[in-house]
């Protein structure tokens, strides 16, 4: 039970105005808070714990009235801050201290998660700012709660975590997307010290399961190429948009909607993969020509692919369409999975390992930088190499 008091401190010099302080107590201990604002002894209700209001001037009464209101917005903010951390156990009166001090929340993992998520939007990560947002709103939703303070993250709450998220029917690779980001926030608090290090994601799951392959193989993609979609316009454009990723070794979609006139040198396009700031280059080959020229004239400025306008709307509700059109496509070729904008992806680095170019080459090939421990100690790949491999994969004659 944590109670609070509102006590002059009055002044050593008699006549003087003493200082209003707060005091907190919980578990008999007590923190002294004080406010700044000054009031004469005789202007003090010690019983009610507030200001005469009838004990002065006209002047004075209304510099009275203007203390008594920053007062009572103070103790309004306190008590706010008290019943959240009552919310989550926690009656210290350091803490409760500690937040009020601050004017913040600071240690509170949620709170803390929106002000990185607003700091990832600032820098353009938003594709990141998106995925913690999700994680924020699910770890809220299994709260019941607004907020929780980081001292009470442990082991045993992310255990529970991980078996709500198992009942809501997620799959092992999502929940450890969830508790790395989770595991990444919190580490990120302790670095800051807003939080001792309790290790709270020893005992979860964190690992990467071995998934439903999204490959296609090369028979499909020669159907989907030579698919009639003469009459329907904006499901050619989400084909061409497939091939142009599985003709540049798997190009991301946000990457294809960035690419400018700039990208393109000579024969060559060249890029950083937004995910990982790992530099590309691509040869342009006649079939990567041939969807660049289809669309030289409908693009966006120094655009080169016509994703940002296509539909009004932004990379992130264009994405959503081209998966929606790729489904219709999927379903046009009566396939038993449905196409996404990651299959080309996928589908270019199977079909290159089957074709017998080595993990080595298919990894740098596709940007991957989890390939960085390995480059330590093999000599990076020559610029012809990458494009021999590329060449081979989408040939199909």
């Amino acid at each position: 039970m944590v109670s609070v008091k509102v006590k002059l401190r009055k002044s050593v010099r008699d006549g003087n105005r003493g200082v209003l302080v707060i005091q907190i107590i919980s578990k008999r201990k007590v923190k002294v808070i004080k406010t700044g604002l000054k009031v004469y002894p005789h202007e003090w209700d010690a019983v009610h714990e507030r200001i005469y209001l009838d004990r002065a001037g006209k002047g004075r009464n209304m510099q009275l009235r203007a203390i008594q209101a920053k007062l009572t917005a103070e103790l309004i903010r306190l008590d706010s801050i008290i019943q959240t951390l009552k919310a989550e156990g926690i009656d210290n009166v350091n803490e409760i201290s500690y937040c009020f001090d601050h004017h913040s929340m600071s240690g509170n993992l949620l709170h803390f998660m929106a002000q990185t998520c607003s700091k990832m939007k600032v820098d353009g990560r938003n594709k990141s700012a998106s995925i913690l947002e999700t994680v924020k709103r699910s770890f809220s939703m299994f709260l019941r709660t607004s907020d929780v303070r980081m001292s009470v993250i442990d082991a045993a709450l992310m255990k529970q975590y991980e078996a709500y998220l198992l009942k809501n029917n997620l799959s092992l690779n999502s929940i450890s997307c969830y508790m790395r980001v989770l595991r990444s926030v919190y580490n990120k608090a302790v670095e800051e010290g807003l939080s001792p290090q309790k290790l709270p994601f020893r005992q979860v799951y964190t690992g990467i399961a071995k998934t439903n392959k999204r490959a296609i193989n090369e028979q499909i993609i020669r159907q989907m190429i030579e698919l009639d979609l003469s009459s329907k316009p904006t499901l050619s454009l989400s084909r061409d948009l497939f091939m142009f990723s599985f003709y540049t070794r798997g190009m991301s979609f946000v990457d294809m909607a960035n690419l400018t006139q700039d990208n393109l040198q000579e024969d060559y396009l060249s890029y950083k993969r937004s995910k990982t700031g790992t530099p590309i280059s691509i040869k342009v080959e006649p079939c990567i020509k041939v969807i660049l020229k289809r669309y030289r004239h409908k693009n966006n400025g120094a655009f080169l692919l016509p994703i940002k306008t296509a539909g009004g709307g932004n990379y992130t509700s264009q994405l959503r369409i081209h998966n929606k059109r790729l489904k219709r496509i999927s379903q046009m070729l009566q396939l038993e999975k449905p196409l996404s904008s990651y299959t080309a992806r996928h589908s270019w680095a199977t079909i290159a390992l089957r074709k017998g170019v080595a993990v080595r080459v298919i990894s740098e090939s596709m940007g991957h930088s989890n390939e960085s421990t390995t480059r330590i100690y093999l000599d990076s790949l020559g610029q012809n190499v990458l494009d021999n491999a590329n060449a081979m994969v989408i040939r199909f004659s």
